[in-house]
C-alpha cells in the first residue's frame, strides 16, 4: 500500500519541518503569511499545538474563544474535537508559524494502560486548553522533537512521546483512549496514513481483515459515511501541505488522491469556504 512518507526539503518552506506521518505521531509546522480562518476543523488525533509567531484562536459554539500567542505556552486539544481555527499573523514579522504535534490514538491507549492507576485521579481532557510551557516542559518537548525529526527507532520514539504525555499528565492534562477501538478510529487511521491512495471500501476491508459487507454495516452503526470520512481526511492533509511545503496545487491534488486539480479546488471549497490559493 502506498505511503507518504516525509516531503522532499527542498519543498519545504523556509525553517520548516518536514510533514511527518508515523504510525505513532503526526508533525508539522505550518506558516502563513496571510490571515486565515477555518471552519468546524476537525483534530483527528490528540493533538498540541505551539505558536511561534502570529496568534491562534480556537472556539465553538456557545464558548468564548481560547487564544494563543507567541508565548510560552502549549493548546492541548482531545482526539476528535472540531472548532472553529483563525490564524492571524504577526505585526512585526508578518508571518504566523506554529508546531503541531499529534498523538497517534494507539500510543495514547498505550500510555493509559500501562500507567492507569497514576492516571484514575485525573479528568480526561474534553476540547482545548491552554497549558504553561515551563523550563520542564519545554525540555521534555524540545528532546521529544529531536527524536522524532532525527532518525530513530520505533522504540526511542515512543519512549520521548511518552515522556510528554507524562510531563502534561503531571500538569493535570490527560488524553483518554475512546472506550473500546471503534471501526472509525481503525478506519481513520487508515486512510490517513496514505491519504493519496485510491481508497475503496473494498480495499480498505482488506486492509482492515474483514468483508467489505461487515465494514459497510459496522460504519452504518457507528453512523459513519465512507466516503466522507475519506473526503475529510484528505482536505485535512490538504490543509497542512499547503501550510507546510511549497508544493503546487497540482503536486497537492496528488498527495492527496486527487488526478484532477479542479475537482480537488471544488471539494476543498466545499470543504472549508475558500480555494487553496486562499490559503496562502
Amino acid at each position: 500500500m502506498p505511503s507518504e512518507g516525509r516531503s522532499n526539503a527542498e519543498n519545504l518552506l523556509p525553517n520548516q519541518l518536514p510533514v511527518i506521518h508515523d504510525r505513532l505521531f503526526s508533525l508539522a509546522q505550518p506558516y502563513l503569511q496571510q490571515p486565515h480562518q477555518v471552519s468546524s476543523f476537525r483534530f483527528f488525533e490528540p493533538s498540541l499545538l505551539r505558536v511561534n509567531s502570529g496568534q491562534l484562536t480556537l472556539s465553538q459554539e456557545h464558548d468564548a474563544p481560547v487564544k494563543l500567542g507567541n508565548t510560552p505556552h502549549l493548546m492541548v486539544i482531545s482526539q476528535h474535537t472540531q472548532a472553529h481555527v483563525s490564524k492571524t499573523v504577526s505585526a512585526e514579522s508578518g508571518i504566523f508559524s506554529s508546531l503541531f504535534l499529534g498523538f497517534s490514538p494507539a500510543l495514547i491507549a498505550g500510555f493509559y494502560r500501562d500507567n492507569a492507576p497514576l492516571l484514575s485521579p485525573l479528568t480526561p481532557l474534553n476540547g482545548f486548553q491552554i497549558v504553561p510551557l515551563d523550563d520542564e516542559l519545554q525540555e521534555t518537548l524540545d528532546y521529544c522533537l529531536h527524536g522524532l525529526k532525527n532518525p530513530a527507532s520505533t522504540a526511542v520514539q515512543q519512549n520521548r512521546l511518552t515522556g510528554v504525555l507524562i510531563a502534561l499528565a503531571e500538569r493535570g492534562i490527560l488524553f483518554m483512549p475512546r472506550a473500546g477501538e471503534l471501526l472509525g478510529t481503525r478506519l481513520t487511521t487508515l486512510l490517513a496514513s496514505a491519504p493519496e491512495f485510491a481508497w475503496t471500501a473494498a480495499s480498505a476491508s482488506q486492509q482492515l481483515a474483514m468483508s467489505e459487507a461487515t465494514l459497510r454495516r459496522r460504519l452504518v452503526e457507528e453512523q459513519i459515511s465512507f466516503r466522507t470520512l475519506l473526503q475529510d481526511i484528505r482536505m485535512h492533509h490538504a490543509m497542512t501541505l499547503l501550510q507546510t511545503t511549497r508544493w503546487s496545487l497540482s503536486q497537492i491534488a496528488d498527495a492527496c488522491g486527487y488526478r484532477a486539480s479542479s475537482r480537488f479546488s471544488l471539494r476543498f471549497r466545499e470543504r472549508f469556504g475558500c480555494s487553496p490559493a486562499d490559503i496562502r
